[in-house]
Order: structure tokens, then sequence, then C-alpha cells
């Protein structure tokens, strides 16, 4: 009767809790006296359990049914609880049931304490876990056995192993107290570690549900209340970047409230996919490792082969399983003898047997196998099947060969990517380094790495306490590091290195080793300043052009301005305003269009984005900007950002302005200038014609009067005008032509200077007046763009100038070349000049010599300048008396 009145102490609330466990189909739940240890209340499920009837369990104790190397463990826990220490405990047992039978079960223990805090009941959860225990142990055994036939897949077989012992452990399940509407009142967390799975709800819960599993969910609370059931039902969401499964069970609780249970079920999901996949596993585990299994029944000779058995063996699954007889025909004929004689030893005293031998394919490859073969015997001792496998251990046999190599293949490894690897053992203090650590920490190879203290005098002093506390919290915490630091060479040379350590474990858990790696980061650190330092510069850069800086979201429709696009554009910075409004809004309406253009024609890849536009400032006045933009496009093309800069341009079009103004003017007066030539020579020509008339005219007079005619002064003063005149009308014709070759517009196409200095010597050696002794020297002449006539008058002037003024000579000689950067030269070794008067010689009507000694007007090199300075060239000379003169023309 206490015990009952125990019972109804509990609230009503509590009553409803405890029931909705009771309820659950596969979780024990009890309530235990923690004077007697027996069972107050509990439900069906322990009786399952422990497998005694509702009249027998409340007979005996949980200390009497627990598993005696199991029970000290469990009392110590007990002892916790009772002096205060916890108020629960989680553990996985064996129990003995009634039958003998030994079973593992996860129990979940919570206390209720009275006022004085003694313990007044046990609130127990027993959930039976024999079926994962034994599925640990078959695969443990599976493993174990698997590792000792294959040496190298011993790693993988570990990892596999390590995981499929690696079950979750059963957890409590998160309580929720809801509204109809999915409010929460309250949410009970799971106390123990595995409650990481569960997310706490604040308000409601579709702070962790997507909206159609909340719709789905408020159904069914809709339900559990109008009905008063309880609603059972899984479902899928993801939590911490993963997919789970949870259980949850619904029941009213209260007038409009609802107890919702939520349990991870997400284990038994994996174990039940797992087990539908189990046989494609097999296959997949069988190909992997390269292991395939085979039957040999004895009595009839039939022989079964797994798939990869046939690849081991070269044989196609079409063809069918060989017989026992026929297997001879594969393995190679040096190991059937004594493969043979195995497998009747073994099948004669009924023993298991392990052999190596070798298979021979058709197309003659290789194969190393090893067999392993167990006897099935009948009741009588005799032996009637042979169940077995066989592995390919080709890559054993192979890797064995490069295992030779693979330490010098590592150390070429280490130094080529500038990585050293080293290794500490926990127990035995010991540490060893690969050659490359030693490298890069400025030490020559020794068998005794520097032990801790003397590595402190290798790291840099301002790194050594940053280096120590992260390397000590990583042992004492037993978790991975990884850091910077520099370390400075026996040399002085300091060196940036990235250090790694990485914690290994044995089966129990315990540390054992450290393995790590250093790598000589000092090239990259180097990269990184520079770029950091080119970084810095290009930001000076901008900074002192004064360039203003803007980006277009294209998909966001998104323009944002840096502060000097801001200021360009005379407004203030405003994150509120639209920056396109603001451009919009500045820009002249004339050309807003063609920016607008601009854009779009390079967001369709047409052209890239450069264009000028005017915008209009507060105050009115006009700013010229120039802006360049570079697309930043996705993988497929598509424009996703516009990036550009705006500088102001102003002054330079102001100035452009100017330019084309003076331009205007300058032509204005060349023309004026060129009416004016123009007129002045045909206004001197008049006299001219009238003075050679009149002159004509007293010659033919004079010659009635023989005595005056034969006057000598007479006749020299005749001839005197007579010359003075054609001089006169020689300089009127050079400075028409002149006048004519400044106006005239160019043609320009392309024109071999060697054919126009051939056509030139062509022209001048047609003269009756040329002399026959000038030699004429040629070399390569380039290809250029101009007007063919008017660069063939520049060559007959430079040319005809050479010949006239080399005639003196005994040997003339003219050279004609060009320079490697295509300047053409013309060379004489004739009368020369001196330097000093060098600028006068492309003056119109300026000669360095009389007319005496050579004639001419003075107009050819002015006519020659003008034409090149068209082309946009110049012309220059060079010489000195006697010594010849030296003309360049570059076009």
């Amino acid at each position: 009767m206490d015990s009952l009145n125990e019972i109804e102490t509990i609230s009503l609330q509590n009553e409803a809790i405890l029931n909705l466990f009771y309820d659950l189909p596969f979780i024990g739940m009890a309530i235990t006296s923690p004077v007697t240890h027996r069972w107050l209340k509990f439900n069906d499920r322990l009786c399952e359990i422990y497998g005694y009837s509702r009249e027998e369990l409340p007979l005996i104790p949980w200390t009497k049914i627990t598993h005696p190397d199991d029970l000290n463990l469990d009392l110590d826990e007990y002892e916790k609880v009772m002096r205060g220490e916890s108020d629960g405990y989680v553990m996985d047992k064996r129990f003995i049931r009634k039958d003998g039978q030994l079973i593992y079960a996860s129990i979940n223990i919570k206390c209720l304490r009275k006022e004085d805090r003694t313990v007044d009941f046990f609130v127990a959860t027993v959930q039976d876990i024999t079926d994962r225990k034994n599925a640990e142990q078959a695969l443990k055994k599976l493993n174990e056995e698997l590792e000792g036939r294959i040496e190298e897949r011993t790693a993988d077989l570990k990892k596999s192993e390590d995981h499929n012992l690696a079950i979750l452990k059963s957890l409590p399940d998160l309580l929720l107290i809801l509204k109809s509407d999915g409010t929460c009142v309250d949410c009970i967390m799971p106390s123990n570690f595995d409650k990481a799975k569960y997310v706490p709800i604040q308000n409601h819960i579709s702070e962790v549900l997507s909206p159609e599993t909340l719709a789905m969910q408020i159904q069914i609370y809709e339900k559990a209340i109008a009905t008063g059931e309880v609603q059972t039902y899984e479902h899928q969401l993801t939590k911490f970047g993963k997919t789970v499964h949870e259980e949850v069970r619904v029941t009213p609780y209260g007038k409009d409230e609802l107890l919702v249970i939520v349990r991870d079920i997400s284990d038994r999901k994996q174990a039940e996919e797992l087990l539908l996949k189990s046989d494609a596993h097999l296959k997949a585990a069988q190909r992997i490792s390269k292991l395939g299994s085979w039957e040999f029944d004895l009595q009839t000779g039939n022989v079964i082969w797994s798939e990869e058995v046939f690849r081991i063996f070269g044989r196609d699954p079409q063809i069918g399983t060989p017989s026992y007889s026929e297997l001879q025909n594969y393995v190679h004929p040096d190991d059937w003898e004594y493969f043979n004689e195995v497998v009747k030893q073994a099948s004669a005293k009924a023993q298991s047997y392990d052999v190596d031998y070798r298979v021979c394919w058709a197309d003659g490859t290789l194969i190393y196998v090893s067999a392993r073969g167990e006897i099935i015997c009948d009741p009588m001792g005799q032996a009637i099947q042979i169940i077995g496998t066989v592995i390919d251990i080709t890559d054993r046999k192979q890797a064995e060969q490069l295992l030779l190599k693979s330490d010098t293949h590592l150390k070429i490894a280490q130094r080529i990517g500038k990585v050293g690897s080293w290794e500490f053992e926990i127990n035995t203090g010991h540490l060893s380094w690969s050659d490359e650590i030693f490298r890069i920490y400025g030490l020559e190879p020794s068998p005794e790495p520097p032990n801790y203290e003397e590595l402190q005098r290798c790291i840099h002093p301002d790194d050594w306490e940053h280096f120590n506390q992260t390397v000590q919290n990583a042992i004492n915490l037993e978790q991975s590091y990884d850091l910077e630091h520099r370390l400075v060479q026996p040399n002085g040379k300091l060196i940036y290195v990235m250090a790694r350590g990485e914690m290994i474990y044995d089966t129990s858990g315990q540390l054992t080793h450290i393995i790590g790696t250093a790598m000589d980061i000092s090239d990259r650190k180097l990269a990184e300043q520079q770029l950091q330092d080119l970084t810095d510069r290009l930001t000076l850069a901008v900074k002192s052009a004064e360039i203003g800086i803007w980006e277009w979201d294209i998909a966001n429709n998104c323009l944002i301005w840096d502060e000097r696009t801001y200021e360009l554009y005379g407004t203030a910075p405003d994150p509120t305003i639209d920056a396109y409004l603001a451009w919009a809004n500045r820009v002249h309406p004339s050309d807003r269009s063609s920016a607008e253009t601009a854009v779009q024609m390079a967001l369709n890849g047409e052209k890239d984005y450069e264009t000028e536009f005017r915008i209009i400032l507060p105050d009115g006045n006009i700013r010229h900007l120039k802006a360049y933009a570079l697309v930043q496009r996705n993988q497929v093309g598509e424009p996703q950002r516009l990036i550009g800069i705006n500088f102001d341009i102003t002054e330079h079009k102001l100035a452009e302005a100017k330019i084309l103004e003076t331009a205007h003017q300058l032509a204005n007066t060349n023309r004026e200038l060129e009416t004016f030539s123009y007129s002045v020579s045909h206004d001197l020509r008049a006299p001219l014609r009238h003075m050679n008339g009149f002159v004509n005219a007293l010659q033919l007079q004079l010659q009635k009067h023989h005595q005056v005619l034969n006057d000598p002064k007479v006749a020299h003063y005749l001839h005197v005008i007579e010359n003075s005149s054609q001089k006169m009308g020689n300089l009127i014709d050079g400075l028409l032509t002149l006048s004519r070759y400044g106006r005239r517009p160019l043609e320009s196409k392309q024109v071999s200077i060697r054919e126009l200095v051939d056509e030139a010597i062509e022209i001048i050696q047609s003269d009756p007046h040329h002399n026959p002794l000038v030699k004429f020297t040629i070399a390569d002449l380039p290809i250029k763009y101009g007007d063919r006539t008017l660069l063939q008058q520049v060559f007959y002037n430079l040319i005809s100038n050479a010949v006239k003024f080399s005639r003196n000579q005994s040997d003339p000689h003219i050279e004609i070349d060009s320079l490697p950067d295509a300047t053409i030269r013309i060379k004489d070794n004739g009368v020369g000049f001196q330097m000093e008067y060098a600028d006068k010689l492309f003056g119109a009507f300026q000669r360095l010599h009389s007319q005496s000694e050579f004639e001419g007007t003075g107009i050819g090199l002015a006519i020659v300048q003008r034409i090149v300075q068209r082309h946009g060239g110049s012309v220059w000379a060079e010489g000195s008396p006697n010594q010849g003169a030296t003309f360049f023309v570059k076009i």
C-alpha cells in the first residue's frame, strides 16, 4: 500500500507523461524503490524484455537480474544518485532473463527527490539492444577474419570496422507541449549529450519545419484533439546539415494542448536501408577488396563461383563455372601440383587450408591469388563440401616492389613540395623527422631530432608562446591543430612555416601518436606581401588620379558608387538615393541615349564599354566625363556585373575645343596666305612679261644700230635685265609649287620606296646634262603608306640635289639605304655644308652656296619638308664641308 501511495502522489501532468511512455511498444518503462530495488510500476514491454510475468517481476529486485560483471558499475552510479552527486545516469549493460538468456539493454535512470533532497523513487526506461550488440560482435568477428587474409586492405577494413562499431547509442526523446496551432508551451530537451540531435523550440514549431511539413502536422494536431486518440507518424527533415528521420507521437494534453514526443529513428532507417542493400554491398565489397567466394560439392563435383572469382580467373561468366579438373588449365603449371596436394590433404583430414598460387589468363596475364578453404563434413565426419574464398593479391605483390621505392619517392615529393613529416609517440616520447623537416629548419638530417626544449631555439621568439600554447591545447584536448609560425635557421634566414598535427588513437580510444607536417610557405608569404604591395599601389594610383569607381549588379539592378564618383556628379553620398536615378538626373539629355547604347553593346559583347558624356552640375556648369568598364560573366556567358571607372576630362575637352578653334583659325589664315601668294605671283608675272617683251623689242631696235649693240656695256645691261627677269620668274614658279604642295589632298596607299627611287634616278639620268660618272648604291628599302605622287617628288628632289652637289667630284657616289627603324638615308660625297647652317636648309629661298657655284631657286628642300610633314614624318640632314651630306627621311 505504501508503494501505491507513492505512485498516487505523482501529479496528474506527470501521470499523463508516464502513461504515454508506458504505451510505447519499443521501450520498457518502470518506477523502482530506492530502498528495496523492486519494481513499483512497469509496463508490459519491461516484462517482455526480462522474460517475467507481471506477477513475477515485482518480486525480483533489479540487482538480481543484472549481470554480475555489470552490477558494480551500476551500483556505483546508483550510489552517486543517492549521495546527491547526480540525478540519474545512462548506460548499456547486460541482464539475465528468467530463461537464462543473456540480453543487452540500454537504460536511462532518473530520480525524483523529496523536499529534503532524498530520493523518493527512480524512473527508468529500458531498451533491448541485444540484436545491435550481437550484430556488432558478428561484424567485428568478420572484420577480424578479413584482416588476417588481406594485408594490403588492413587500413580500409579497419575504417569499415570502426564505422560499423560506431553505432549511435539510444537517446532519450525530445518532449514538447504544444498548442493546436503549433505554438510551443514548453520544450524539454534531453539531459545527456545526445540532445545535440534536436533543435530547441523557442516559440513555434515553424522554427524547425518547412511550410509543407508544418501544414501536415497542424492537421494531425487538430485530429488528435478532435478524436482524443494518440496519433503516430514518421517524417523526414534536414537538421544540422543532414537528413534525419523522426518518429512523432501526439496525444491530447489538457484542454487545448498536445503532448508531443519526438524520437530520432535515423539509425533504424539506416539499418533498414542497409538490410535492403546488403546483397549489393557484399558484391561491392568483394569487387572492391578483390575477394571472391566459392563452393565445391565433393559428392557431385559441382562448383559455384561468385562474380569476383570469374574476374580473378579471367573467365567469362557466360561460359559457366569450370569443374575442378578444368581448374588446372588456369593454375600456373609450376603451382598445380602443390595446390592439388594441399586440397587433397585438407579434404582427407577435414581441415581448413590456406594456399597461395598463380593464375594464368588466356592473354598471358599473371595473377597472384591467396585461397582459403573450409571443409564441411557430414555427421559421420566425412568431407562433403568445401567453401572458401580466393583473393587477388597481385596488387600486394606489386606493392611490395613499389614499397622499396616509396621512401625515395616520398623524400622527393616532400622536397619538391617543401613539406616535411614528423611523428611523436606519446608513451615513449620518441620524435622522428623526415629529411625535409631538417632542411626547413636548416639542420643536417640526424636520427635524433631536436627535443621540444631545443625546438624553442628554432622558433621565432615572437611566435613561440602562440606555437607552444596551440600544441599544448591540442594535446590536452586531444584534437588536431593548424598554425602558422616563423622559424630562424642557424644562418639567420627567416622561414615561414605552416604546421599541422593529427591525433592517432588506438581501438580503446587512447591517444598514442601525433603525426603532422611542416610546410615551408615562405614563397607564398612573399607572394602575399607582393600582392598587398600591388593592391596598395593600385589604391594610391586610383586616389592620385582621382578616378571614380562604380559597379552595377545586373541581376539585382543595383548601381553602387564610391565617394569620388559622387564628387564627380556633384552629389553628396546618400545610400537611400538610387544611384541610377542620380546618374540619369545629371547626364546631359543629348548624351543619355549614346551612353545607354554603349552599355547595352558591352553587355551584348559587341564592343568594350568606352564612352564620353556630359553632366550638368547643380550650379549649371557642364562637366565632361570619360567612362570605361569591364563586363563580368557567368560560366554560360551571361553578364552578371559591370565594373567601371569615371574620370573628369573637362579640361581636356576645353583644351581640345581651343585647339580646334585655333586649327580653324590657322586654316583660314592658310587659305588667305595661299590666295595672297597666288595673287602676288600672278600680279608679279605681268610686269615680268612686259619687261621681257620690251627687252626683246629693244634688242631688235638696237640691231639696226650696230655701233650701239656692239657696245659691251649695252649688251651687259640687256643680259642682266633678261637673266634677272628669268630668275624672278623661276622664283615665282617655285612659290606657286610650294603653295600647291601645301594644298594638294593626300591619297594614302601602300608605296614601294625602291620603286620611287628607281623612277627618280631614271628621270635624272635622262637629262642631257647628266653626269654619267655618278654611281648609285641602293640597299633594301621599306614599304610605306602615303601619297605616291608627292613622295616621288620628295625622292626626286633629294637625289637630284645629291647629284648636283657632288658633280665636281672625280668619282661622285650616292648611297641610298634604310636604318633598322625604317628611316631612309640618302648620302653623297659632294661639297657638304657646315652644320651650324643646317636649320636653313629647308627654308624657302634659303641657299648655302652661290648661284654661280650651283644653280637653283632654294625652294626644292622646302617642298621636301612640307610633303614629309604632311605625312606625319620628319626630314633632317647631317654634313661637313667637302665631306658630303646625308639626308634622313622618316615617314
